[in-house]
């Protein structure tokens, strides 16, 4: 199972296909070397033989045939000097000296059979059939020198070569098969651990993440982006699993309200006005469910980033002032003012609606929730960072304990529940932030409550 899970592996193939297109590729250039060394080596073997051809001829001039005969035979005797074979006639063919039988006069380089018993050889080098470079030139008077060169210097150089591509060869590809298996099963053993891990999670345990190594490597590039995407996974489970219940303990009271509206009605047999009130009731209780389910999908499609691809620049400058002018009347009939310290041309990369949604949302809060003689002010100011916007008020603030959980959908401060609203308003609010890559901040107004958002520089 694992020998069949190695050679299937995609490591262990690109591996094996690498040593086998270096073998082919080594082959080729060996042989290319192997032919330049065979020529280097008989050009070396021809330039011998021209050499002592030269010599011997030159001997003859200075000393005459007599001093020719006596210096060959002296080489001849002097084992591994060249020449090694030589054949030295008369003008008529007659043999004078040298170890090969006579043979055609041929000027310039010839190949021939080695002579069967030659002194100095062993009887494996006897059994092995060896050839004779010669070289035969022409002596002053007639005479004919032949030398010649044994080829087994030539053939123990090529044979030491094949042999030292052999051993190199065969430990490359060893070494890469060997080396090809090892990071297969290294490759294995991490896969499988990314196997295991996603076994665990669908079996249900939304805990487990892919191991990670300090390698950065590859794996590791994947195995991070998993655990990512198993984190985002599980926080949307566990959000989709709040808001499940809270859709359950927000909706029951508008639910039971309306059941209860509408069996009153059946049980006291309702007529006319009285029939009509209940109805008017029954239609506001279920506008009320309603207002909450298209809550719940507004924040839905925020969060699932689809109306990022229509981002455009924004003035949020004229965006505040709009809502400043818009909410004002509202305020006054509170009982409260609103100021504005707004930085005209504060360009930001997003979504109109939703920005003002956003900041309207603020406003609404700040008003409905602050008491008469509160002061609500809206501020928008150019950082090196980029946007800095805010809404503040002087009214009693959120606890801190309570502030980050106000963002939570259906949330409501205990002091909130009198009033009207779903408690999904500031959970929008953080959706939009976030599609903007926006932060927020909630601190203390000293007395009151700020929001802060901060936008990155578009």
């Amino acid at each position: 199972m694992v020998r069949s899970r190695l050679f299937r592996n995609t490591s262990f193939r690109l591996a094996a296909l690498f040593a086998g297109l270096f073998s082919v590729s080594a082959t080729l250039v060996f042989g290319i070397i192997y032919w330049i060394a065979s020529q280097a080596l008989q050009q070396q073997v021809h330039d011998a033989l021209r050499r002592e051809a030269a010599t011997l001829s030159e001997e003859l001039r200075t000393g005459g045939m007599a001093d020719l005969i006596q210096s060959l035979e002296e080489r001849l005797r002097k084992s591994g000097l060249p020449p090694t074979y030589a054949l030295l006639l008369d003008a008529s063919g007659r043999k004078l000296a040298g170890n090969m039988e006579r043979t055609e006069q041929v000027a310039g380089f010839t190949t021939l059979p080695r002579p069967r018993e030659k002194p100095g050889k062993s009887d494996h080098d006897e059994d092995r059939e060896h050839e004779v470079i010669a070289f035969g030139r022409e002596l002053p008077g007639g005479a004919y020198l032949l030398v010649g060169e044994d080829d087994h210097r030539i053939d123990e150089a090529k044979e030491a070569i094949l042999r030292a591509f052999g051993w190199g060869m065969g430990s490359v590809l060893l070494l890469s098969i060997g080396g090809g298996i090892l990071v297969s099963m290294g490759f294995l053993r991490r896969i499988d651990a990314v196997n295991r891990t996603t076994r665990a999670i669908m079996a249900g345990n939304l805990e487990d993440r892919v191991p990670t190594r300090a390698t950065n490597d590859e794996l590791d590039q994947l195995a991070a982006n998993l655990n990512g995407m198993l984190d985002r996974i599980q926080e949307l489970m566990e959000s989709l699993r709040q808001v499940s219940s809270d859709i359950a303990h927000d909706l029951r009271m508008p639910l039971a309200r309306l059941r209860q509206h509408l069996e009153g009605a059946r049980l006291r047999h309702v007529t006319g006005a009285e029939c009509q009130e209940v109805l008017d009731a029954a239609i506001g209780d279920t506008d009320n469910i309603l207002s909450i389910f298209s809550a719940i999908l507004g924040i839905a499609q925020i969060e699932s980033g689809a109306r990022r691809k229509a981002f455009v620049p924004v003035d949020l400058s004229e965006i505040m002032e709009t809502l400043a002018e818009a909410y004002v009347a509202v305020a006054e009939d509170r009982g409260q003012t609103i100021v504005t310290r707004i930085a005209s041309g504060a360009i930001v990369r997003g979504d109109r609606a939703l920005l003002t949604q956003m900041f309207a949302n603020l406003l609404e809060n700040a008003i409905r929730h602050c008491p008469e003689g509160t002061q609500i002010a809206l501020s928008v100011s150019r950082e090196p960072a980029g946007i800095l916007a805010s809404v503040s008020d002087n009214g009693p603030g959120i606890p801190p304990e309570e502030r980050e959980n106000v963002f939570r959908r259906f949330y409501r401060l205990d002091r909130s529940r009198s009033t009207s609203g779903s408690g999904l308003g500031l959970a929008l609010v953080k959706a939009v932030s976030d599609i903007h890559d926006a932060t927020m901040e909630l601190s203390d107004a000293a007395p009151g409550l700020r929001f802060r958002v901060r936008f990155p520089v578009s």
